[in-house]
């Protein structure tokens, strides 16, 4: 393409205003320029192109022959140049075109998933990619749109809006509690009848830290347990097949502990938050594409079961006056 002179194009902009409302003043007004403006604009077209443009009469201003031939030639191309600027603007609105997201696997196997078909019914225009990682990895150079994380955001010029402060439940099958015992307090877990399923933080490479709070008390266990993974699903699949406890997010395991496949062991000490960021390239200009999903993920997580908090409302009424009788954590 060859080189498109920006002065140029600005002052056909102007002759084109001036030949329409055949005055220098109503064209300022239209371009919200001075009139001595436009009239230095025109001077500098005439200037370049070595012909006079425009006539001034008594009553109004004129075209010269050869302004007409120039106008009548400039302005097809003007208004494609308008046309295409408005187009682009209003492709910002469009729900539209490609969205490529990087997902935490879990948050899309137990949120995502189920809610995708009328996610992308009532959005047909929308092509979805989504790629389930472990690591956020660099959005602009992995040729992301935007990504949704589990964890703290590390520093980072992308943009991150924190979506949801998922507990963290500690959960085990009936199975489970049949050939071990139900614990009664979390330190119960650091007993060698028990065994817990560890998880690796994808971020340091080692199993996550057990730690268990109520309100202001935190108290940190050291486990005992012989199966060790880096995978969500496989931890909720061990778990369900009754192998050991395990520590999860309350993000779709309402069903297995309505049906009572899994049984919340502690439900007063379930005040531990994991959070949930989605993160995007800009703050301005967010095309319409990666707003509609956020508002998507936004409202798969609004619907979410409320179980947990029943179980932890019906124990607090069971127990009105039962005191904590261990000391808290480093007591």
């Amino acid at each position: 393409m060859d080189k498109i002179d920006g002065r140029l194009v600005g002052g056909l902009v102007v002759l084109a205003a001036v030949a329409e409302a055949r005055s220098f003043g109503k064209a300022a007004e239209r371009l919200g320029m001075t009139q001595s403006g436009v009239s230095k604009a025109i001077a500098k077209l005439e200037s370049r192109l070595g012909v006079r443009l425009v006539h001034r009469t008594s009553r109004a201003v004129e075209l010269t022959d050869e302004g007409r031939a120039l106008y009548d030639r400039a302005v097809p191309h003007l208004a494609g140049i308008g046309e295409a600027a408005a187009e682009t603007s209003r492709s910002r609105e469009a729900v539209r075109g490609r969205l490529r997201v990087n997902v935490d696997p879990l948050f899309a196997r137990l949120v995502l998933a189920p809610k995708l078909s009328a996610f992308l019914l009532e959005n047909p225009e929308m092509e979805l990619r989504i790629e389930t990682r472990d690591r956020i990895a660099d959005l602009v150079s992995d040729g992301f749109d935007l990504a949704v994380r589990f964890g703290e955001p590390v520093p980072s010029a992308l943009i991150a809006r924190r979506l949801l402060d998922a507990r963290i439940l500690t959960v085990a099958a009936p199975a489970y509690i049949r050939r071990h015992g139900r614990p009664d307090h979390p330190r119960d877990l650091a007993d060698d009848r028990h065994q817990c399923i560890h998880a690796i933080d994808p971020s340091t490479g080692r199993p996550f830290e057990w730690e268990f709070r109520r309100a202001a008390e935190v108290v940190p266990v050291e486990v005992n347990g012989r199966l060790t993974v880096s995978d969500a699903g496989t931890k909720l699949g061990a778990c369900l097949a009754g192998f050991g406890i395990a520590q999860v997010i309350d993000l779709g395991i309402g069903q297995h502990l309505e049906s009572g496949a899994l049984v919340n062991l502690f439900p007063d000490w379930s005040d531990e938050r994991f959070p949930l960021y989605v993160y995007y390239v800009s703050r301005t200009y967010v095309p319409a594409t990666v707003r509609k999903f956020i508002d998507f993920v936004r409202a798969s997580l609004d619907t979410r079961t409320q179980v947990v908090d029943r179980e932890l409302a019906q124990w607090r009424s069971a127990h009105p006056r039962q005191k904590e009788a261990r000391p808290v954590a480093g007591g």
